[in-house]
């Protein structure tokens, strides 16, 4: 292996990596992805049918799966975050890609819905994403599965929005509601049969996840080749302004390893992306690999969230029923873009998506001994968290950089996140919680608790995709502007996030750029 030269490394074996790196198997180009956690038996790895008393000390390991390796940043798994993630799936609109046109505030993408639009359906295809047709103007339809019904609760929250003229609608998400038949390129799957929390893992992949869907059937084109437990540590470049491959640590071992390419791409997740090319460093970019416009790092965008628990009235001491599995059925969607309000952008709403073997809100209720108890137990069924997704607009004050004075266990210094909220994310989350609670009112709930400020989720920014190359590090091909055979794929590339999850645009971005990097690779212009 030492002296291979792949045709294509990629970073990260994620929604981006996984995706990037089946698309450019089955083009015929020679691909290795390089992933920091071990391979996983997504069969056997997982505690989905797990009870609290089945775990010491009833602690529910409910982020990570039963193997080692995801234990850290850089040490994840074969799958990425597809494995533990909650598969919500949406389109962004054309607003959300031309956000500065319409409110003129954050930034605009290099490219467009009608550019993506091709590739949404794509990856739907391919990944089987269920929901229905809404005819949203701010959430474009798509190719979609059946959805999934609505839980009693969700219909009860659905009633209250309408008394407020906001509209309710079935999650969409990368989860079969109906079995798919193998094919060429996707494995059979089941339907899912609500067993659990889908952010514990799929021990049967009716939730999609990169490593099962689409890196093992491309692993039959005899042109992919996957490196588990290998954490990259740096880029190397040539002489040429060319990087030249990877250099990497075994997770287990601590040993180096090199692996040679005519091209990489970047897909280790956002912060982390934009952390491997700040530690990259060397003469020719000393603050980091592609950085000469210092944006490396800078305009991250994560989402803000707010959290609202609550207990719906007409639910209170019914019989408690399991309704855990899929996680969340309905959504809220934006709903503020043509409203009077007093900042930029808008926001979604998740809710009902509780982990109900987790009961901390217990700990909150009144009483002692058998009154608690029944308490805990009137209030179990009629238990809701609702969490609004808002958009946050790029500012200088908010930026991922490395702490070289703190080191991890691969000697790598730690990535630091920098988040500072400005007025208009303050007006947003302020107006975000005041409807999520006057929905919950006049849904006829009892308020538990309601967040005071805004908490940070699905990280974006970092590697800004742009045109100008002084305020950007990619070009609208993902390619850097500094290295010509550089490209990074994943969320830190987002100029805007939208107030939506990002994951399918990611792997949409990805089988888009695997269409760009097949050409490039067919009339042998790589590296």
């Amino acid at each position: 292996m030492a002296d291979k030269i792949y045709d294509v490394a990629i970073i990260g074996s994620g929604a981006a990596g996984g995706t990037l790196s089946a698309h450019l198997a089955r083009l015929g180009a020679d691909v290795v992805v390089l992933e920091g956690g071990p391979k996983v038996d997504t069969r056997t790895a997982f505690n989905t049918h797990g009870m609290p008393y089945q775990f010491a000390n009833r602690s529910i390991p409910t982020m990570k799966p039963g193997v080692e390796g995801f234990d850290g940043e850089r040490s994840r798994g074969l799958g990425g975050k597809t494995q533990l993630w909650n598969a919500v799936a949406w389109r962004m609109s054309p607003r959300d890609f031309k956000g500065r046109d319409h409110d003129g505030a954050g930034e605009n993408w290099p490219i467009d819905y009608a550019e993506m639009a091709p590739w949404y359906t794509k990856i739907e295809r391919e990944v089987g994403v269920c929901g229905q047709r809404d005819g949203l103007e701010d959430l474009p339809d798509g190719e979609f599965l059946p959805p999934v019904p609505m839980k009693c609760s969700d219909e009860i929250i659905a009633r209250g929005a309408a008394k407020l003229g906001v509209k309710i609608i079935p999650v969409r998400k990368a989860t079969r509601s109906i079995p798919a038949p193998r094919t060429e390129w996707t494995p059979g799957r089941p339907a899912c049969h609500f067993c659990g929390n889908c952010m514990a893992g799929c021990d049967v992949v009716a939730k999609y996840n990169s490593y099962d869907v689409h890196m093992v059937p491309a692993l039959k084109t005899g042109k992919l080749t996957l490196l588990p437990d290998s954490v990259v540590y740096e880029i190397p470049i040539s002489d040429a302004n060319r990087v030249t491959g990877v250099r990497y640590l075994n997770r287990k071992t601590k040993a180096q390893g090199e692996v040679k390419a005519r091209a990489v791409v970047v897909a280790a997740a956002c912060a982390q992306s934009a952390s491997l090319l700040l530690m990259s460093k060397s003469s020719r970019y000393p603050d980091g690999l592609a950085n000469s416009s210092g944006h490396v790092g800078k305009d991250f965008i994560p989402h803000f969230t707010g959290g609202v628990q609550i207990f719906l009235k007409d639910l209170i001491g019914k019989p408690a029923v399991n309704d855990e599995g899929y996680l969340d059925h309905a959504y809220i969607p934006s709903f503020m873009h043509n409203r009077k309000r007093n900042y930029a952008r808008s926001f979604g709403v998740q809710f009902n998506y509780q982990n109900r073997r987790a009961v901390g809100w217990a700990r909150s209720l009144p009483g002692f001994g058998r009154d608690f108890k029944q308490n805990v137990k009137d209030r179990y069924p009629a238990f809701v968290v609702m969490s609004p997704y808002g958009e946050m607009i790029p500012n200088a004050d908010s930026y991922v950089d490395l702490d070289w004075d703190k080191k991890d266990a691969y000697g790598l210094p730690l990535t630091r996140r920098r988040v500072v909220w400005k007025e208009n994310d303050k007006a947003l989350f302020q107006d975000m919680t005041k409807w999520v609670v006057d929905i919950a009112k006049a849904a006829g709930a009892e308020i538990l608790s309601v967040a005071e400020n805004p908490a940070t989720n699905h990280e974006l920014g970092g590697c800004r995709a742009g045109n100008d190359k002084r305020t950007s590090v990619v070009d609208r091909n993902l390619r850097s502007h500094d290295v010509p055979n550089l490209y990074v794929v994943d969320g830190s590339v987002f100029p805007s996030a939208s107030e939506k999850n990002p994951t399918h645009t990611i792997m949409a971005l990805a089988a888009r750029l695997a269409d760009h990097l097949g050409g490039i690779a067919k009339r042998g212009e790589l590296g």
